[in-house]
């Protein structure tokens, strides 16, 4: 109930946020990227063939593209690379996607002396360049991928993982997502969680996070 979310508010002293989607804004980049890759190999990639796969695994998306297009990728090590060859090339001249609003936001709740944390599914370089080129670097105090723990999103392994590096009580944090398995993973870590729904995320479900907001601004309003 909306008291009950009110009381937990006043509790929050810690705020983990989701990267891809809810910091930068990576989808239709990932989508760019995918297309040509598959282009490469003479698949011609809809929209609606990849949104499926938005929050999800690369395995997940190769899983679609097998049941769309009759070509397995499974076990292709040169599709993965050419993701990572293309992506470097286009973040090294067009920057890091940026979603409105997430510089001031974060700068102002770092202000406001909340302790926060970067939890994400990306590999730990991505998220310690992505931070450092938006500026961020000194607003957290934990940078940690999910690289490092057992099972994934849905799972809470990430989050209950980066609160311990915080040395924070879980009852004490707020998770930022912007996927169903990224607010699943936050209930199932006994955090309270907004949803960002982010219009370039697909149409996730957000039934699980506690509130969603859009724009990103106002999440400034809500803490």
């Amino acid at each position: 109930s909306e008291m009950c979310i009110r009381d937990r508010i006043n509790m929050i002293k810690n705020i983990l946020f989701d990267m891809d989607g809810v910091l930068i804004n990576t989808e239709p980049l990932h989508y760019r990227i995918w297309k040509q890759v598959m282009n490469e190999n003479g698949i011609d990639l809809d929209y609606e063939h990849y949104k499926d796969c938005i929050g999800s695994t690369r395995a997940f998306l190769y899983d679609l593209i097998k049941k769309g297009y009759g070509v397995d990728f499974h076990g292709n090590d040169t599709v993965g690379k050419r993701f990572h060859e293309i992506k470097e090339d286009i973040i090294k001249a067009e920057g890091v996607p940026r979603i409105d609003g997430v510089i001031e936001v974060i700068h102002y709740l770092h202000d406001k002396g909340y302790h926060m944390a970067v939890a994400s599914s990306s590999a730990q370089n991505y998220i310690e360049a992505h931070m450092k080129e938006l500026g961020l670097t000194d607003c957290f105090e934990v940078l940690f991928s999910a690289e490092k723990v057992k099972n994934p999103k849905p799972a809470p392994d990430v989050f209950l993982a980066a609160t311990e590096k915080l040395n924070a009580n879980p009852k004490e944090c707020l998770v930022i997502e912007d996927s169903y398995n990224g607010s699943r993973a936050a209930k199932a870590a006994g955090m309270l969680c907004y949803g960002f729904k982010n219009p370039d995320s697909g149409n996730q479900d957000l039934s699980f996070a506690d509130k969603v907001f859009y724009p990103f601004i106002n999440l400034k309003k809500m803490l």
